[in-house]
């Protein structure tokens, strides 16, 4: 049985025992994740997609984790650039973490400056991006994105558990869910018993609230990456849950 797990620097790779590490071995499954850092939520579903289409040629069990990272994250396909491994000419934009003040989460970064911060190479797409951005938009296209996900993964026949690793998603403040738009996307990820209610509750949340404090807290604030012992509390929190719906 194979575990598959994407997500951003939250689950990806670490010195030290991570959550998708620590369900694999609860589950007694081989592990392959394809977590990268910095990456935003169109990579992490994008890639989960092609290596699943690639890992079921050769499996036929397989468990899939899906930690959805910022909203407010975007990427650049860089041509000028070696291909980011399977991942094609995908490079994820990432402000120097010298440069800039992230105690107050990355959603609150949409702010005018900050595109003087990433690579010069990459400054004026970002800046571009920026005056662009759109929180209905891109909210609208994550939802549609987890639908047709979830809808292919059960097609499949492959199991599953979608949650929000950093930060809740945006609330009613900022989305007007009750709106035509939007309001029949929300409601059906909500409803899958699959998907941990990513409005309501994330990794970084989980850890705060059982008082585990990020591994680096001085550079990020309380959106900082947990640490080992909440990563292997999330990952029997993950396991309970595995257990609950399959």
């Amino acid at each position: 049985m194979i575990l598959y797990s994407n997500s951003c620097s939250f689950g990806a790779t670490a010195n030290y025992t991570v959550y998708p590490e620590v369900v694999a071995e609860n589950l007694n499954c081989d592990l392959v994740n394809a977590g990268i850092s910095g990456s935003c939520n169109r990579r992490i579903i994008r890639t989960t997609l092609r290596d699943l289409l690639e890992l079921q040629k050769q499996h036929d069990d397989i468990i899939v984790l899906v930690g959805l990272t910022f909203i407010s994250r975007t990427e650049i396909w860089r041509n000028d650039l070696a291909a980011n491994g399977n991942d094609g000419h995908f490079y994820p934009i990432v402000p120097d973490h010298e440069k800039f003040n992230w105690t107050n989460g990355l959603i609150d970064t949409i702010v005018p400056n900050i595109y003087q911060h990433v690579d010069s190479e990459i400054g004026n797409y970002y800046k571009e991006w920026l005056i662009q951005y759109n929180r209905e938009a891109v909210m609208t296209e994550l939802c549609t994105d987890l639908i047709m996900l979830s809808g292919w993964l059960k097609s499949k026949n492959i199991k599953y558990i979608i949650f929000s690793n950093v930060d809740k998603l945006e609330g009613n403040e900022y989305i007007g869910y009750n709106s035509p738009f939007i309001c029949s996307l929300q409601q059906s990820i909500k409803i899958d018993p699959a998907v941990i209610d990513p409005w309501e509750f994330s990794f970084g949340t989980f850890a705060l609230e059982h008082n585990l404090e990020s591994v680096d807290k001085h550079k990020y604030g309380k959106h900082g990456h947990p640490g080992p012992e909440a990563h292997c509390l999330f990952g029997k929190y993950l396991t309970e849950i595995y257990k609950k719906i399959y």
